[in-house]
């Protein structure tokens, strides 16, 4: 998956994570009520839940057992029972988080405004912030580490799972999405119009000319699939041969995506959703969301979550009631 804002993430989207000490983690398991809204019932029966979750939710990730979104504007976390769509715990954050992972049993979030990342326990709550590079944008989680994308200075920051200990490794200009896949990590470095693959053993990097405005990530196996945000494409790429193997054609600005059901799933910025095959490369879409600006998609528990960026509600589709045509 993935994920995130610049004058908050948005403004550079829309063109196209120091230890703190282990704060409480400001745990409230919240069941006052339903915090899911009825199915839209204009013409878009795939959508089957539209849940209130913040003030400006960025980031959805589907792991261990929930649902987990990130607001940005109100700097918390909140994780969902994916059955009911119910909020049961909230967890504070560094400022302005956004694009999650999961990984070590914690589950790893870039804090775009506070140059941090946050790690949370899943089992106990617990709550931990690293410092990382400028401008915060994306993390994956890969080989023992969690790897942020720093937009501000051009930089990964690797962060050990068991010491913390956090290495900078410099990649092309403006790093946005990055995937883990064949044993690397590739990041779509918007202001270079280049991908760069950084080798998760040895932290070597090279890198493969992308054109246009390479920004957000989905992967799946060997095969990492980035957004074009100035072609209107999804750029499949071959994580073992490190070629451009396709581009598909899709809405003129796709965001944060993930792979499901045998086909690999992008929001656009303008509102709909697309899907292209794996196997034949088929597109279908755009199926309108009803968002300002739906933002990262991550698929769980047979549906996809959707942070709309520019509302405030996550998204909920089930891909089965979506037009076959």
């Amino acid at each position: 998956m993935r994920t995130t804002p610049v004058v908050l993430l948005a403004v550079a989207v829309l063109a196209g994570c120091s230890s703190s000490g282990s704060p409480r983690p400001g745990r409230s398991a919240t069941s006052s009520g339903p915090t899911s809204s009825a199915p839209s019932t204009s013409g878009r029966p795939w959508i089957v839940q539209r849940i209130h979750t913040g003030s400006q939710p960025c980031a959805t990730l589907g792991a261990a057992g929930s649902v987990w979104v990130a607001d940005l504007s109100d700097s918390v976390v909140k994780r969902l029972d994916p059955k009911t769509g119910r909020t049961t715990a909230h967890y504070r954050t560094a400022s302005g988080p956004c694009g999650m992972a999961y990984g070590a049993g914690a589950v790893w979030v870039e804090d775009y405004n506070a140059n941090a990342v946050t790690r949370i326990d899943v089992a106990s709550g617990r709550v931990r912030n690293y410092r990382v590079g400028q401008s915060p944008y994306d993390v994956a989680f890969t080989a023992g580490a969690a790897w942020v994308t720093n937009y501000g200075d051009s930089t990964v920051t690797r962060v050990d799972a068991r010491t913390g200990r956090t290495t900078a490794i410099e990649v092309g200009a403006q790093p946005q999405g990055i995937a883990p896949a064949a044993g690397a990590l590739w990041v779509a470095d918007s202001g270079q119009q280049e991908i760069t693959r950084i080798d998760a053993r040895t932290n070597e990097t090279t890198s493969i000319r992308c054109e246009g405005f390479p920004a957000w990530t989905a992967f799946d196996g060997n095969t990492v699939w980035v957004g074009d945000q100035t072609n209107g494409e999804i750029v499949e790429v071959d994580a073992t041969t490190s070629k451009i193997v396709r581009r598909s054609k899709v809405g003129s600005t796709p965001n944060d995506g993930d792979v499901s059901g045998g086909a690999v799933w992008f929001p656009d910025k303008s509102g709909g959703l697309y899907r292209v095959d794996e196997q034949t490369h088929r597109v279908s879409g755009p199926f309108a969301l009803g968002a300002g600006n739906p933002f990262v998609l991550d698929s769980y528990a047979g549906k996809l979550w959707i942070a709309d960026f520019g509302g405030t509600d996550t998204i909920v589709v089930d891909p089965a009631k979506l037009p076959s045509s």
